[in-house]
């Protein structure tokens, strides 16, 4: 293999990350991964929501 194919591969990779940066960083896709992060937090209310409820349900036996 020789210089000139490893300076292929390595332009191609270079290519590869600044595509990938790129599309995470688009602002069509901001509402999407906000959504995404939020979600762990939705997960964590319903969890104490349904913990508080039956709690509330032991008490009132």
């Amino acid at each position: 293999m020789g210089a000139a194919f490893q300076a292929f591969q390595t332009a191609i990779v270079f290519i590869v990350i600044i595509v990938i940066i790129g599309w995470a960083f688009w602002p069509k896709n901001k509402d999407k991964f906000e959504r995404t992060a939020e979600s762990i937090f939705d997960e964590d209310k319903q969890k104490d929501l349904a913990k508080r409820e039956k709690q509330e349900s032991k008490n009132n036996e």
